[in-house]
């Protein structure tokens, strides 16, 4: 059981660590493996549909060195809830402005906290009544 287990493992670290890419065998390669070869080479398989599409560039690929590996990304600090310049009445309306553009909320009616008190009122100022 072991043994089955390290197979993938050293096949992955020959990868990972082989000096030549010719002795890489794209055919016997999982697809999840291929893309990772691919993407170390710098290579990408649009359009790929069947694995004979990603072995047929791994091959193609085989003398191309290996790509520089992508800067790191940037996180933008996000903020936290409830902090910020303390305008909760400005997020609300951009967020509901960006809700109108979405698919499937044509039809939906998003009530604003005005809208709600102006319901409230309408109905008078009775605190027995529920809304």
């Amino acid at each position: 059981r072991q043994a089955a287990m390290r197979a993938p493992l050293t096949l992955v670290a020959c990868l990972l660590t082989c000096a030549s890419a010719e002795d890489v065998d794209c055919a016997a390669l999982k697809v999840k493996e291929l893309r990772a070869f691919l993407a170390r080479k710098g290579q990408k398989c649009e359009g790929c549909a069947e694995k004979a599409d990603f072995v047929h560039l791994c091959e193609q690929s085989l003398g191309l060195p290996d790509a520089p590996p992508p800067p790191p990304k940037e996180d933008k600090p996000r903020k936290a809830a409830g902090a910020g310049d303390g305008d909760k009445g400005a997020d609300i309306e951009d967020l509901l402005k960006n809700l109108k553009g979405m698919p499937g909320m044509e039809n939906v009616k998003v009530f604003r906290p005005s809208d709600l008190e102006g319901l409230r009122n309408s109905m008078g100022d009775d605190d027995d009544r529920e809304l």
